[in-house]
C-alpha cells in the first residue's frame, strides 16, 4: 500500500533513517516446552541493539508502549518472538493502534491530529482529522476502517478505506459513548449510558443508529472479521451474547459460559473469526482470568494466567492474543487454538536494548 508523504512534516524524518538501516530479520528461536508448572524459557545475550521491524520474516504485530510513546514490533510467532525497536520516534506521537493483520497503524500526535502509516516503514501521511488528546482508537477486524472517539462524547469519526483511499465521516451516537467498535463493513457499534443501564446500538455505513440490546455495564465488544456479526459482554450481568447480522436482522444468542465470566471487562476475536478471548477483571489470584471461547461450536474453556489481563488484542497468528499492556515486565500472549489453550510471555525489552530474549512457554 501506498501512502502519500506527509509534506514538511516533522513525524516523517524518521522514515530515510528507517530505510537506511539494514534490514535485520529477527531469528524466531523456539521455546522449549516443558512439563509441570514451571516456567520455561532462555534468554540469548546479543552484542546489537534491538532488531528493526522489516517487512520480510514472522511478525505478530506492534506494541504502543506507553512510557516511552513508542510502536515496536513483536518479532517471531507465538512462542518464539521478541520486541523489536520502535517504528516511529519516541515522543512525537500520543497514541496509536495497529492492525496485525493489514500492517497499517493509525497514529494520534500531541496535537490531537491523526496520521496513518504503512509498516512497518512508511512515511505516515496526514488524516486531515483532529479531536482531543487521548482519543480513542478502534481498528476493524481487517484494519480497513476505524472509529475515533473521545470517552464521554456523543459525536465520533468513522475512517473508510485505510488500505486504499482514506475518507473521514463525522457520525453521531445516540448518547455519551462509553465504548465503541467498527466492522470491515464500516458498520460502527455504540455503548452509551441509557438511565441505569448501557444501550448497545450499531449504525451502518451512512445509517442510522439503531439500539439492538442492554447491558449492566460495558464488559467489551468486537465485531467479527469481514462480518456485521457483533460479540459483546456484560460487565456485571457475567454475559456473553453473539449478535448475527447486527445492521439488517439482528437474532441475539446467549453463548454459555458455564459461569466463568467475573466481571468481563474486554473482548477480542481472532482473524479467523473462530476463536474469542474474553478477559475477567474479577477474577481471584491464580483463578480464571480468561476465557477463550469457540464461535463455531459456542463452548467455552477457562484459562489462567500468571498476569492481570487488560485487553484481548488480536495477533497475526491465528488464535492468538496478548492480553497485557506494555508497561515494565514481559508482555503476556495466549494462544487459543490448541485444546488446551497456552499461556505465553514475551520478556522485557531491557532499557539498554542490548540483549534479545526469547518468549517463554506456561504449561
Amino acid at each position: 500500500m501506498q501512502l502519500p508523504a506527509r509534506s514538511q512534516s516533522p513525524r516523517s524524518l524518521f522514515s530515510a533513517t528507517h530505510a537506511a538501516a539494514a534490514i535485520v530479520t529477527a531469528a524466531a528461536l523456539a521455546a522449549t516446552a516443558g512439563c509441570g508448572n514451571g516456567v520455561i524459557g532462555s534468554t540469548v545475550p546479543q552484542t546489537a541493539a534491538a532488531p528493526i521491524a522489516s517487512a520480510k520474516g514472522p511478525q505478530l504485530g506492534y506494541i504502543w508502549v506507553d512510557s516511552d510513546k513508542t510502536l515496536r514490533p513483536i518479532l517471531g510467532v507465538a512462542g518464539a518472538s521478541q520486541v523489536g525497536q520502535s517504528v516511529v520516534p519516541a515522543g512525537v506521537y500520543a497514541g496509536a493502534a495497529a492492525s496485525a493483520t493489514a500492517s497499517i497503524a493509525v497514529l494520534q500526535d500531541t496535537t490531537g491530529a491523526f496520521d496513518l502509516m504503512a509498516l512497518p516503514s512508511g512515511s505516515p501521511a496526514s488524516l486531515n482529522l483532529t479531536l482531543p488528546a487521548g482519543a480513542r482508537i478502534r481498528l476493524s477486524p481487517g484494519g480497513g476502517a476505524a472509529v475515533l472517539y473521545a470517552p464521554g462524547a456523543s459525536t465520533a469519526s468513522l475512517v473508510t478505506g485505510l488500505l486504499s483511499v482514506p475518507a473521514v465521516h463525522a457520525i453521531t451516537a445516540p448518547g455519551a459513548i462509553a465504548d465503541s467498535a467498527v466492522s470491515d463493513t464500516g458498520t460502527v457499534s455504540f455503548e452509551y449510558a441509557q438511565a441505569s443501564s448501557f444501550a448497545v446500538a450499531v449504525m451502518p455505513l451512512g445509517g442510522l443508529a439503531a439500539a439492538i440490546a442492554s447491558v449492566k455495564s460495558t464488559g467489551g465488544l468486537n465485531f467479527l472479521p469481514g462480518r456485521d456479526d457483533l460479540l459483546f459482554a456484560d460487565g456485571s450481568a457475567n454475559s456473553l451474547t453473539l449478535v448475527r447480522s447486527a445492521t439488517n436482522a439482528p437474532s441475539a444468542s446467549l453463548i454459555q459460559t458455564a459461569q466463568l465470566l467475573q466481571s468481563p471487562s474486554a473482548v477480542g476475536i481472532s482473524g479467523s473469526g473462530r476463536w474469542a478471548m474474553v478477559v475477567n477483571s474479577a477474577a481471584a489470584s491464580g483463578g480464571t482470568n480468561l476465557v477463550r471461547v469457540d464461535l463455531t461450536t459456542l463452548t467455552s474453556t477457562s484459562v489462567s494466567c500468571s498476569c492481570k489481563p487488560t485487553l484481548a488484542s488480536t495477533l497475526a497468528d491465528d488464535g492468538a492474543f496478548r492480553v497485557t499492556e506494555a508497561v515494565s515486565g514481559p508482555n503476556w500472549i495466549v494462544d487459543a487454538a490448541p485444546a488446551t489453550p497456552r499461556v505465553l510471555f514475551i520478556p522485557a525489552l531491557p532499557a539498554a536494548a542490548k540483549t534479545s530474549l526469547v518468549a517463554s512457554v506456561v504449561q
